[in-house]
């Protein structure tokens, strides 16, 4: 029988088939056979295809899945989800919104509903950060992810043209940062326009 000492190990809480089968040096076909019965005793969770959670550990959360379900893919969180974890928005999203250079989708999955949206990986270069959670993963500065949230407004499709109510923190989300970030992207004179326009809104009902 294959150890499983895997399982409560860090590496062990999100991963691939691959990644069980090299800590196990074994066949990703036998790896697959031995994650299978994990599956049906209950021990694990197949969160989409060739990616598993162990959600019995205490380090796990839906947070933690990011990096594998990212993939190859650039992308961290950001959006309404960045900003509830920031504290500036008391409502819970329904989802959890991951900006990524992949295509925009909603994976939905046994321990939560994903959504990604796609942005320009010029865009990807500013106010990111690795969480101090135990099981890491990228995430947007406030700014950032206001930033990302009425630039998103501005695409085709046009969601978050209606969002809950943000409530400004001047210790979190700054006016001076949100200004530096804007200059220091490459954006499209109408974009710049459209998102400094919410934003003014926002910082002017603050005060």
């Amino acid at each position: 029988m294959m150890n499983d000492r895997y399982l409560l190990s860090n590496d062990g809480i999100v991963f691939t088939t691959r990644e069980f089968a090299i800590a196990n040096s074994v066949s990703v076909s036998a790896a697959s056979r031995r994650l299978a019965t994990l599956r049906e005793n209950g021990s694990i969770l197949v969160l989409t295809r060739g990616i598993w959670a162990n959600t019995g550990h205490p380090y796990f959360s839906p947070l933690s899945c990011i990096p594998k379900l990212l993939g190859v893919e650039q992308g961290y969180l950001s959006f309404l989800s960045a900003l509830h974890l920031h504290g500036l928005l008391s409502q819970i999203p329904a989802t959890i919104q991951i900006a990524t250079t992949g295509r925009s989708r909603t994976l939905k999955t046994p321990v939560g509903m994903y959504e990604f949206f796609q942005i320009k990986p010029t865009l990807m270069l500013q106010d990111i950060y690795w969480s101090e959670s135990r099981v890491p993963y990228r995430i947007a500065s406030a700014e950032k992810c206001l930033f990302d949230t009425f630039y998103i407004a501005t695409r085709k499709g046009r969601r978050f043209l209606k969002i809950p109510e943000i409530e400004v923190d001047s210790k979190v989300l700054s006016i001076r940062r949100f200004d530096s970030l804007i200059n220091r992207l490459r954006l499209p004179i109408g974009i710049k326009v459209a998102v400094n326009k919410r934003a003014s809104a926002l910082f002017d009902r603050a005060e």
